[in-house]
């Protein structure tokens, strides 16, 4: 194990071990409660689980950053590094955060990706990590990416990683999130005509509808039919490596756990609809979703479903509906269900003297200016 003692705050930086990762769920979660970070996607349970069935596919090292104050830990960034061919030339040793494997479709998206810190000592943190990384050769790239502005490692990006290397804010997401009145009266008020319409007032149009939550020994049937219509819909397969191990392991540990919300609607004849939800504190985490579009009958099951879930998420006491990030297939419906955008972006750094060349030739080139400072 690697550490060092730096002068920021007088803290110590570690690197952790696998071994140490995974017997880590306890210290993780006492931490992510401390902080800012959000409590799913950078939760133990998500965070492991990716690794575990990522870090093979993409030949992948572990580089945890650990900080601690004496022996208290109060900060994690969850890295991992790869050997990567930037524009299938350029050999490049790139660091980025466990969740995802930046612009790679085979692997699992995760949102709201960021560094663990303690709110109190954030600043600290923040300049004790910069400078371990500034004097670690082992990276040519760091990419934090889709990560809130709000969030620690936006902070960290703009006032830190721009002194070692070349900064390009790029990519930049919207993701969508109901803050919920409180009562369902005054959502279903405060909705557009015409999405009320469709996620409330065409249930008469449906005989007999049922909503089926599925158990533990459910999760293969359900995830599996909701894959092959998004398969259908969509022209992607969800055949990738890793994708369907992590989400059957994670759905069983959220079952297990009294977290997860996946979810059928059906009629007599069959089911029309499938919705993949975690709840995670008050929030309800919307996966995935995916319906029988040869049974419309004159309505939307997609908007039909929502309107359930988000009625069940009232029921349960739930102060947010998190619709994340990603289009629909034909347009923008999130913005439909009464939500706030939440800005998402990324962070592309380089540091080698002929990559800070190139991208800034590029950028230039092509009119950008979304570099953050250049040394």
């Amino acid at each position: 194990m690697d550490s060092a003692v730096l002068p920021a705050g007088k803290l110590q930086i570690r690197t952790w071990s696998a071994e140490e990762f995974a017997a880590s769920r306890r210290a993780w979660g006492e931490l992510l409660h401390t902080s800012d970070a959000d409590p799913l996607f950078m939760s133990w349970d998500w965070q492991w689980r990716w690794w575990l069935h990522h870090a093979g596919p993409l030949g992948a090292t572990l580089r945890i950053l650990a900080a601690y104050a004496g022996s208290t830990l109060v900060g994690l960034v969850p890295f991992y590094s790869r050997q990567v061919l930037v524009r299938g030339i350029f050999p490049s040793l790139r660091w980025e955060f466990i969740g995802i494997a930046w612009r790679d479709r085979d692997a699992v998206f995760s949102d709201y990706l960021d560094m663990i810190v303690q709110r109190e000592h954030r600043n600290a943190v923040l300049a004790a990590i910069a400078a371990w990384l500034a004097s670690e050769p082992l990276w040519d790239e760091l990419v934090l990416c889709c990560t809130r502005r709000d969030g620690a490692a936006c902070e960290f990006a703009r006032s830190h990683l721009s002194r070692m290397a070349y900064v390009r804010e790029i990519d930049p997401l919207s993701a969508w999130c109901a803050q919920l009145p409180p009562r369902l009266e005054h959502y279903i008020e405060r909705l557009a005509s015409d999405a009320r319409r469709k996620m409330f007032n065409h249930r008469r149009k449906l005989v007999d509808p049922r909503i089926e939550y599925a158990a533990e020994s459910d999760i293969p049937d359900y995830l599996g039919s909701l894959w092959s219509w998004v398969s259908e819909r969509w022209g992607r397969s969800p055949q990738r490596p890793g994708f369907r191990e992590f989400h059957l392991d994670l759905a069983a540990c959220m079952a297990q756990a009294d977290r997860l919300r996946l979810s059928r609607l059906s009629i007599p004849e069959g089911p029309l609809s499938f919705m993949y939800n975690i709840r995670t504190g008050d929030t309800i985490y919307y996966l995935q979703s995916a319906f029988d579009a040869t049974r419309g009958f004159g309505l939307s099951p997609g908007y039909l479903h929502f309107g359930y879930a988000i009625e069940a998420a009232y029921r349960e006491g739930a102060a947010r509906f998190d619709l994340l990030a990603g289009p629909g297939r034909h347009r923008d419906y999130k913005p439909d269900l009464l939500t706030e955008r939440v800005p998402v972006v990324t962070y592309h750094a380089v540091r080698g003297a002929v990559a800070r060349v190139l991208y800034r030739a590029y950028e230039l080139a092509s009119g950008c200016r979304r570099y953050l400072r250049s040394f």
